[in-house]
């Protein structure tokens, strides 16, 4: 009997000690590391709904259908494509 007293503290006192620290919880305004790093990629020009990011997906698109209009494929549309979107 006094082993199975011994094994029930000593599960217990590992429950309390696991639960203590190695389940710490972040707070709702604490960011993942994942988070600030995409954050700090990211500049205020480089945001997708900017007009000028607007406007470069669209010339973009634009000389893809150029591309494709001429059938250029390999390195002759990978040209193509570096001279049309400067």
């Amino acid at each position: 009997m006094p082993r199975l007293a011994i094994s029930f503290l000593a599960l217990m006192f590992t429950f309390a000690s696991a639960s203590s620290g190695a389940f710490a919880q972040t707070t709702p305004d604490q960011k993942s590391k994942t988070e600030q790093g995409s954050e700090k990629k990211m500049k205020s020009s480089e945001d997708p709904s900017s007009p000028a990011m607007q406007q470069a997906a669209a010339k973009q698109a634009d000389c893809k259908k150029q591309a494709k209009a001429k059938k250029l494929a390999g390195s002759d549309r990978k040209k193509f494509m570096a001279d049309c979107t400067k």
